[in-house]
């Protein structure tokens, strides 16, 4: 973990998201009950051919080659929710040196992909070294730490939805906890990063893909943030996105196992060194396979991007 007590020294971040580690073996049948049967479906058509373990390798070689102060890993982890996914994951992520002591971990709405899932908290359970045993959700987030010059609250937006629904949550209580938090002795003087799974505004189009996909109480926390500055750290969309909430510059990083074969979409973990007065450079790894073994294309972060 960072020096607590460096405060005057950049921190170096690296924020990676929607791992969605490929399944190392077929699902049961008894696993696939309620929405899971769906997921399954969708991994065998789709999803399981766009996200490829090699790819998520290769990018996280290139994060091991980083040595950040701090990881940041924004939820989406597993695709099913499924005990043996976290298992699976927590290894993967301890042999590229993602450790406990220098890695935040989140959950997006795939890591809460049932109703059991959620209400037995199995992300937390899943990636135990992470956690506390006596981890509560809605009594523990947003998960809070001083990093050098930064105060770091990783939030919770990601809740069970029914079928064809990724929406996320985010509610007044833990706002106000991560205001709480932000205002405290602690953080004084050091630069606001929040995580979270879910983009903290209003997504482009009708009515139907907010209510789909979107984040419920974005508002509450765009207006909680007004007047304040900070960065806020996000996933879920497969893309890169750069947009200002309240007064803080929210970026969203792509997918880090998604071979998309061009754009902005292809696998990719950002870079960041931050002081006590904001962001000092942020730049995109993306990897591309290819039969060498893959290379890794580092480019500075454009200032924003269109509305997504």
């Amino acid at each position: 973990m960072p020096n607590p007590k460096s405060r005057s020294k950049p921190l170096r971040v690296v924020h990676l998201s929607d791992l969605h580690l490929p399944l190392r073996e077929e699902a049961r049948p008894h696993e696939l009950a309620n929405k899971r049967a769906l997921g399954w479906l969708n991994l065998k058509l789709n999803r399981g051919r766009a996200h490829r373990l090699e790819i998520l390798e290769g990018l996280l070689a290139g994060v091991a080659g980083e040595r950040a102060d701090l990881h940041v890993v924004t939820g989406d982890l597993t695709n099913l929710a499924l005990d043996r996914e976290f298992a699976d994951t927590a290894r993967l992520l301890d042999r590229f040196g993602l450790t406990p002591e220098n890695t935040a971990l989140l959950p997006g709405n795939h890591d809460r992909y049932t109703i059991t899932a959620d209400l037995d908290a199995t992300f937390e359970r899943g990636f135990r070294a992470f956690f506390e045993e006596d981890l509560g959700r809605t009594r523990d987030y947003p998960r809070t730490r001083i990093a050098g010059p930064v105060a770091f609250a990783a939030l919770d937006t990601a809740v069970w939805r029914g079928p064809l629904r990724a929406a996320g949550r985010i509610d007044a209580p833990q706002i106000d906890r991560l205001l709480a938090f932000l205002d405290g002795a602690d953080a004084a003087g050091l630069w606001p990063v929040i995580a979270m799974h879910h983009p903290p505004y209003a997504l482009e189009g009708d009515f139907a893909r907010q209510y789909r996909v979107g984040l419920a109480g974005h508002e509450l926390l765009a207006r909680a943030l007004d007047g304040r500055r900070g960065t806020i750290l996000h996933g879920h969309l497969h893309a890169f996105v750069r947009r200002e909430v309240g007064g803080f510059d929210a970026v969203g990083v792509t997918s880090a196992s998604h071979d998309a074969g061009a754009g902005d979409a292809q696998a990719a973990y950002h870079v960041y060194a931050f002081d006590r007065a904001g962001m000092l450079d942020a730049s995109a790894v993306r990897f591309w396979p290819g039969a060498d073994g893959g290379r890794l294309e580092r480019r500075p972060l454009p200032a924003a991007t269109a509305a997504h």
